[in-house]
């Protein structure tokens, strides 16, 4: 019965959902490593609870392992000891509390570039200035 019913709820967990409310792609990476944040001290403590125990617990896996992953390329090695986490899994309701305090180094020059190639970006390369006749020179090739 148990394996039955562990197998029914991971079916109702929807992965393309997910997807799509939290657009993470090749560009938003390389997006916030254009911004170089630098972490000096984090102390980080999460209380998540969803009525399904089982979500609860995947939910409390991943968001320690993006954690986990995402910590390393923000802190210098001698600041490693600043830095504490802990993420505390409340069963069977539905709860969400964060207690953040931390330190982080941004220059506004990094935030500068970051939107002037998002500006940049949505304009089109191949686009002709509006003061150009589109064939103003064409008798210099016959």
């Amino acid at each position: 019965m148990r394996k039955i019913y562990s197998n029914k709820k991971l079916e109702q967990i929807d992965l393309n959902k997910v997807k799509q409310t939290i657009p993470i792609n090749v560009e938003t990476i390389k997006i916030i490593k254009n911004l170089k944040l630098e972490i000096e001290s984090l102390k980080l403590k999460i209380n998540i609870g969803i009525e399904d125990a089982i979500a609860t617990s995947y939910l409390v896996a991943i968001i320690a392992s993006i954690l986990s992953i995402i910590l390393p390329h923000l802190v210098k090695k001698e600041d490693i000891k600043n830095i504490k986490y802990e993420i505390n899994p409340i069963y069977n309701t539905l709860i969400f509390n964060l207690k953040l305090d931390s330190i982080i180094n941004l220059k506004i020059v990094h935030i500068i570039y970051v939107i002037y190639n998002l500006v940049k970006k949505g304009r089109d390369k191949n686009e002709r200035t509006s003061n150009r006749r589109s064939y103003a020179y064409s008798h210099e090739f016959n």
